[in-house]
């Protein structure tokens, strides 16, 4: 089990970085809508919409409003990015943090809070909303100046939270983070989780001093927004293990070999992207 996961991360990553060093920064914004297409997908399931053809409008709902965001933003379509509208990702992503605000609380109050997720058609709202904002983010990020290098990062920061909190709660997991929602995570793992990306930081910073020379935020201040960041990253993955157990579902899907579906590789990423997006457009990075 363990083999195919990790045969299968790297397959994952090998296709990520070429899309995203290799690729035109459109292709790589279109290769990520056809993920969150797919995310789409297993969202519905997790909102129990069963029947294949609700499933097939609820994706094509995704996608009509991908492909009018991507026209007007420039994202996709287009080479016309720098003319996208800051102060409407702005209030996106903003209201994405207050949407996230709202999850914190409720998974504190749970399971009291699960009468308002039974709701099928609120969370398909929900899950539009979130994909949405993530791709939004993702693509914003790849525009920027050296925008290939914070999409790594923040890619790289859930991903070390979460390997690390996965490996250090296997070893070391006793007290429980939050037993009602998701059993199997420990403060222990997120303590790991938390360290594995503090030293991703110093990593970095370390070869970009050496190899790469790119103008980065002071040591101090992105160990910090790391640190937020990855704390961010663990409230996503919570809340699709919430919408897991009221679906009863142990995966979101099966397309990934050892992994499950799509949103359970992405569903951290949902949180820290627009949050990211937010603090990146507040100091100006």
């Amino acid at each position: 089990m363990l083999l195919t996961r990790i045969t299968t991360a790297i397959a994952l990553v090998i296709l990520f970085l070429v899309a995203l060093f290799v690729a035109p920064p459109d292709f790589f914004c279109l290769s990520v809508a056809i993920v969150i297409l797919m995310a789409g997908w297993e969202w519905a399931s997790l909102s129990e919409l069963n029947a294949f053809f609700s499933k097939l409008f609820y994706v094509c709902l995704l996608a009509l409003a991908l492909a009018i965001l991507g026209y007007y933003s420039g994202f996709i379509f287009s080479n016309l990015a720098s003319t996208i509208d800051t102060v409407f990702l702005f209030w996106s992503f903003l209201l994405a943090t207050l949407f996230w605000l709202l999850a914190f609380f409720a998974l504190l109050s749970y399971p009291q809070c699960e009468i308002f997720f039974r709701n099928r058609y609120f969370r398909l709202v929900i899950g539009m909303l979130l994909l949405i904002f993530s791709w939004l983010a993702l693509s914003y990020l790849r525009y920027q100046s050296q925008g290939s290098f914070w999409v790594l990062y923040v890619v790289a920061i859930v991903v070390a939270a979460d390997v690390g909190a996965y490996f250090f709660g296997k070893t070391f997991g006793r007290t429980k983070l939050a037993y009602q929602v998701s059993p199997g995570k420990s403060w222990e793992g997120l303590a790991g989780g938390l360290l594995s990306s503090q030293l991703l930081v110093f990593i970095t910073v370390g070869f970009n001093a050496a190899f790469f020379s790119l103008e980065l935020p002071s040591l101090t201040l992105l160990l910090l927004v790391t640190l937020f960041i990855a704390v961010v990253s663990v409230l996503g993955d919570l809340f699709e293990s919430l919408l897991k157990r009221i679906a009863g579902l142990k995966d979101s899907g099966t397309i990934l070999p050892g992994h499950g579906g799509v949103l359970d590789r992405i569903d951290g990423l949902t949180s820290a992207l627009p949050i990211f997006c937010l603090i990146f457009l507040l100091l100006g990075w």
